[in-house]
């Protein structure tokens, strides 16, 4: 990560932009669904949440007869009720008034597709279950779709075409999903406001407190170890007060092996030499590589690196051989075998050199 103010604050904003909450937004990850309220049940069965508790999880999507991306999702919303039909699970797709949509439209829509649209389709007449739904979180643009778990909570919202999204809905149908990093991370959001405005005015004292009640809340969060370093070491130009901060980071979080990964990583990403502190990076390193005995392959990876920023080669190829080792998957078992590769002819160098002095 380059630490110059323009390119830095551009990846802030970008970051903190697309991980923020909406404007007015009162119904969070976690809470349970608001009660359809619909006017005309299109096709298949009617839908009742509340009968559903402990027996059906729900995938609805608010879509239009007009919306070209509401259509191409249909197949897939298709496929899903299909191969989770037996677990539980019921899509429901939900339409309404606006920009000349009708009841009519949508059912000649609905019986036009037949078969190719197998999931219970909604009319929503008066706006009112899209207005607790989508005006609950903010959204004003369709497609949009919400899960909700077999206990009637919210477990996931956003663009039914997100990769993400069919992770999920395996995970929920099985009883398996586990949304405490999701439900913190929607809940940081407005934290990720204040540290822009207080960016925006140069209050250095604020983003930094900011930035840290943020690290209270979630100790792994990279882009609040990025704002202080950021912050600490590029705007107060105070390397003293930042060492106390990764200082206090270590003490309190030690054996939390993903917080003192970001950490090391956010200390070895720093380019300018005069503002680069290898002993904390490794210290952040060690810690992170203690807490997972080992065992992950990104953290090995990290503490590899440490290990090679202060000249320790052997222990660095080691290291990164374990990391190789550890990898799940031929792309990042590669990545890691280039950086492996590369310790190695840096070694070779060094007893080269050696040899010839």
């Amino acid at each position: 990560m380059r630490h110059r103010n323009g390119v830095w604050m551009v990846a802030f904003l970008v970051s903190a932009l697309l991980g923020s909450t909406a404007r007015g937004q009162r119904l969070m990850l976690g809470d349970p669904a608001p009660q359809l309220k619909i006017s005309n049940w299109v096709k298949g069965d009617p839908v009742d949440l509340a009968k559903g508790v402990g027996k059906n999880c729900y995938l609805i999507e608010f879509w239009a007869t007009w919306c070209p991306p509401c259509i191409e999702s249909i197949p897939h919303l298709t496929e899903l009720q299909r191969k989770y039909r037996k677990d539980g699970l019921v899509v429901l797709g939900i339409s309404g008034p606006g920009r000349g949509e009708t009841l009519r439209k949508v059912e000649r829509f609905v019986a036009k597709r037949g078969d190719s649209m197998r999931y219970v389709v909604a009319y929503d007449g008066s706006s009112t279950t899209s207005d607790r739904f989508m005006g609950g979180v903010g959204v004003g643009g369709i497609p949009w779709a919400c899960l909700i778990d077999k206990q009637g909570k919210i477990m996931w919202h956003g663009h039914p075409g997100d990769p993400a999204m069919d992770e999920i809905v395996e995970l929920v149908v099985k009883g398996s999903y586990d949304a405490s990093d999701a439900i913190v991370q929607e809940q940081l959001a407005p934290l990720f406001g204040q540290l822009n405005r207080h960016h925006m005015a140069r209050d250095w004292d604020g983003f930094t407190s900011v930035a840290r009640e943020i690290l209270s809340k979630d100790p792994k969060n990279e882009t609040a170890y990025a704002a202080m370093v950021y912050a600490y070491l590029y705007e107060m130009n105070d390397a003293a007060g930042f060492r106390t901060f990764v200082e206090d980071q270590i003490r309190a979080n030690s054996a939390n092996g993903e917080a003192m990964n970001a950490l090391a990583l956010s200390l070895l990403g720093v380019v300018e030499l005069d503002k680069r502190q290898p002993d904390l990076a490794l210290r952040a390193a060690a810690a992170a590589y203690e807490a997972c005995k080992g065992g992950d392959c990104a953290t090995v990876d990290t503490y590899a690196r440490a290990m090679f920023e202060i000249g320790m080669l052997d222990r660095a190829i080691r290291l990164q051989s374990d990391a190789v080792a550890l990898a799940k998957g031929d792309e990042r078992r590669e990545a890691l075998e280039q950086v492996a590769e590369f310790y190695r002819k840096c070694k070779a160098l060094q007893s080269e050199n050696a040899v010839g002095g």
